[in-house]
């Protein structure tokens, strides 16, 4: 032991509860986020993918944090009256996420403004006057009778096939390119979902602390994908590696024992009564003072404590509540109380949601134990 570090119990607590929280996390980008729809890689931008409110929502839920939105700012100025004639609307939010306790993670502020160049302008393209489609292309060959490499409307994007001359007026007369976005008003709306968007996914980028998987956002300037966020080099998801939890000679504390604590935590969580929780702890672990336990017994609590909140609040059957418990355990052996009970909840969820898919006349199963 002469090589190890010697930290106080809180100390080294502290330290493997973050290590088990970035296992958790990686794990869970793994096994749970889906590629072009969770998050997704932006071309031009290297390998660092961006994370999309959807993926945002599942982290979030994962670590049992909620959101609250506060409206910082709000511009919406239709005839432009205070930006020399241009419409211009400007909105700001801060996302402030909360534990299960009610305790502040995180807050970031995010904002959108009309004069974001995906916003400001649009790409035009010349119509043809005969049907109105938007497929007039200038022609690469000459006229055979005439010489002139004039204007048609092309069939293959749904056009007519009309031939114009290429001084015609009705398609040079109009404009092609990059215009200013007359129809900014049908977006007013999307530019505040889009402030909220970004102030929600930074908030969980910074409160799950997953800054070295994902950017935050992007937007595309002349053709150009960048990041709103600074780039950093990121962490290959799938190749990376489970962090290693501290070996500390750990240090004799003031002798006040945590059982009560651990155990309170999940009491908490699950709405049982410490009455009820004696009685869980009575029958499946044995007639011991909670300061007498050891921290496997604990934690063997703490599991059944979560099987009777799946059997009576969430209408499942007691194996497969409990077959639960090990299947976390089991992907990660030193998960802290707070990440299983975290993780519990979510399976609980992903199996609700999976129970309407299975087919009527068979029994659905779970590890091996019917759930029906």
């Amino acid at each position: 032991m002469s090589n190890l570090m010697r930290i106080p119990q809180a100390g080294a607590i502290a330290i493997n509860d973050a290590v088990d929280r970035m296992n958790t996390l990686t794990l869970f980008v793994k096994q749970t986020l889906r590629s072009e729809l969770d998050y997704g890689k932006i071309p031009g931008c290297g390998e660092k993918p961006v994370l999309f409110k959807p993926g945002a929502e599942k982290i979030a839920t994962l670590f049992g944090l909620h959101v609250n939105l506060e409206r910082l700012e709000a511009i919406k100025d239709f005839t432009g009256k205070n930006f020399n004639g241009e419409p211009f609307f400007s909105f700001e939010y801060m996302a402030t996420l909360k534990n299960r306790q009610g305790d502040v993670v995180t807050q970031c502020v995010g904002s959108c403004n009309s004069w974001e160049d995906k916003y400001r302008w649009r790409k035009a393209q010349r119509e043809c006057p005969t049907c109105g489609a938007a497929a007039i292309m200038k022609s690469n060959y000459p006229d055979r009778q005439t010489g002139d490499k004039g204007w048609y409307c092309n069939k293959k994007a749904d056009g007519c096939g009309a031939n114009f001359h290429s001084t015609d007026k009705s398609i040079t007369g109009q404009k092609a390119g990059r215009v200013p976005n007359e129809r900014i008003f049908d977006q007013v709306n999307t530019i505040d979902k889009m402030a909220q968007k970004r102030a929600f996914v930074g908030a969980v980028i910074l409160g799950a602390n997953a800054s070295n998987y994902f950017a935050i956002d992007h937007a595309e300037i002349d053709g150009i994908e960048v990041l709103d966020a600074d780039y950093e080099p990121m962490q290959t998801v799938n190749n990376a590696q489970p962090m290693q939890r501290i070996e500390v000679e750990v240090m004799p504390d003031d002798g006040r024992n945590d059982n009560q604590e651990r155990i309170a935590y999940a009491i908490k969580l699950t709405e049982h009564k410490w009455s009820e929780a004696k009685t869980i702890c009575d029958e499946k672990v044995g007639p011991i003072p909670s300061a007498d336990l050891s921290s496997e017994q604990v934690r063997e609590v703490i599991r059944w404590l979560l099987t009777d909140y799946g059997v009576r609040r969430r209408r499942v059957h007691e194996e497969t509540a409990y077959a639960l418990t090990t299947e976390l355990i089991n992907q990660q052996p030193n998960i802290t109380d707070e990440n299983l009970i975290d993780r519990y909840f979510v399976r609980l969820d992903e199996l609700a949601h999976e129970a309407p898919t299975q087919g009527r006349g068979q029994a659905r199963q779970f590890a091996g134990v019917s759930i029906d």
